[in-house]
């Protein structure tokens, strides 16, 4: 959260369906990318069998790694539903991800993988990106019909906000054609027509087919708007009142309008839009399913070994934890510490002595939270979030500090923003603060593209000795 904070913008410009293209085009490019090199595979894996099947595991990594990377560095994904940006941008995407891998192959001088096994992936990955990219064009094109048929709308009132209105109405891509200005002061426009007095407009909406007239004025400041809503609607013409929020807030809020009421909120949640909670659903889904194939299905094993040979007790520990909206959930990580009666009430401390020595190379690496994927797949927690607290430490913490509860409106993670900030380890008042602080920011500012910095820099901290772990 910013000290600095500006106006509302109620006026921002989002397509209505961009949300779910980004998804639908994620998920789409993540399943071709795995169905090529499964094809490939099948047919040309076979040539090398004694090493290609150990191999194979690191490609499918190492190119989805690759192509996430170039794919958020050319932001593929958040290029409008367009023909041209959207073909310039895949191909723009392709070419670097092809010449990436290429230049991995030269100069490591990789010969498990043959040359019809190469021809055959890259040619199905082209053909599966023009295909999705087709479906998606196909499939947005009733909502550009739809796009063009423009309402006309009429703007009551003179002030900054009505101004900010009128360049979005005027905009070509709002979806509005924006007709003129209605008030009784004739004072400068800024360049946009003044239609006539508020008398005026009623009778002019009725003739030149309005469709919705916006008033900056409310009603509680001319008497006559009562009536013309009342008119107006009569005549098939709704009538929308747009508030001046810039006199009644002095940071950032959200405007939302359900069904026909305006809605204020205090901060604006990208999670709480369907489609984003779907994307990042996926996205876990995925990320989890790379993880436990490609890494988990031989480190877990080996660290329940030695955790078994360490210390006598359960390989996992199990703890109630406190997820989304304040729902408990048993979330499991390695045992790092000796059985003891006070594990769900006393949080590790700096050199506490219940800590195990595998133990305390598990918690500096961040490997005793690997176990957590389990909580993924499951639905309990997301790769990245607010990190889960006992109970016994939210029931504390939510009575002095005022937001600590606003952390628990999405899911927690095995990760996240304050943790890669290095605000982990000690739970006194005022770290606690600047935790709820970056969690409340990750939630005000979340994208795919967060969650994946998020995660490599956490992968970064698992080679480095995290000093505010223990």
């Amino acid at each position: 959260m910013s000290a600095i904070f500006e106006p509302p913008n109620l006026f921002k410009m989002t397509s209505r369906y961009s949300h779910l293209t980004k998804g639908f085009a994620l998920a789409a490019d993540l399943c071709s990318l795995g169905v090529a090199m499964g094809v490939a595979n099948f047919f040309y894996g076979g040539q090398n069998p004694a090493t290609f099947h150990e191999l194979s595991k690191f490609h499918v990594l190492l190119s989805y790694s690759l192509w996430l990377l170039v794919a958020f560095r050319i932001r593929l994904y958040d290029v409008p539903p367009d023909f041209v940006p959207m073909i310039r941008a895949m191909v723009k995407s392709y070419v670097i991800f092809l010449l990436t891998v290429l230049v991995y192959l030269f100069f490591l001088g990789e010969t498990n993988l043959s040359t019809p096994f190469l021809v055959t992936g890259f040619a199905l990955f082209t053909a599966m990106l023009i295909a999705t990219r087709v479906i998606i064009l196909r499939a947005i094109k009733p909502l550009e019909r739809m796009k063009q048929m423009k309402k006309r709308v009429v703007i009551v009132g003179n002030s900054d906000i009505s101004y900010r209105a009128a360049q979005y109405f005027s905009n070509p891509n709002s979806g509005y054609e924006f007709v003129g200005f209605f008030d009784d002061y004739n004072s400068s426009r800024r360049g946009y027509p003044l239609l006539g007095n508020l008398d005026n407009c009623l009778q002019f909406a009725r003739n030149n087919n309005v469709d919705t007239i916006y008033s900056t004025l409310m009603p509680s400041s001319d008497d006559s708007l009562k009536e013309m809503v009342t008119e107006a609607e009569r005549n098939f013409i709704r009538f929308k009142f747009i508030p001046d929020l810039d006199l009644l807030f002095h940071h950032n809020v959200n405007l939302t309008v359900e069904g026909d009421i305006p809605v204020l909120s205090l901060r604006e949640e990208p999670l709480e839009n369907i489609s984003n909670r779907i994307n990042k659903r996926v996205f876990d889904i995925i990320f989890s399913a790379v993880v436990f194939v490609t890494l988990l299905w031989w480190l877990l094993p080996l660290i329940a070994l030695i955790i078994r040979l360490d210390s006598k007790g359960p390989i996992f520990f199990v703890q109630k934890r406190s997820g989304r909206n304040n729902k408990v959930f048993n979330c499991y990580k390695f045992r790092s510490m000796r059985v003891n009666d006070s594990a769900n009430d006393v949080h590790a401390a700096k050199n506490d002595e219940r800590i195990t020595k595998v133990g305390a190379f598990l918690r500096k690496s961040n490997l005793d939270e690997l176990p957590q994927f389990l909580n993924v797949l499951r639905g309990d927690v997301s790769i990245v979030g607010p990190r889960p607290h006992m109970l016994k430490h939210t029931e504390e913490y939510s009575t002095i500090i005022s937001k600590y509860m606003v952390r628990h409106f999405i899911k927690p993670g095995i990760t996240g923003w304050a943790q890669i900030n290095g605000y982990r380890g000690d739970l006194n008042r005022i770290l606690m603060e600047k935790r709820v602080e970056f969690d409340i920011w990750y939630m005000e500012n979340w994208s795919l593209l967060l969650d994946i910095k998020i995660i490599l820099k956490t992968a970064v901290k698992v080679f480095k000795w995290d000093r505010n772990a223990y």
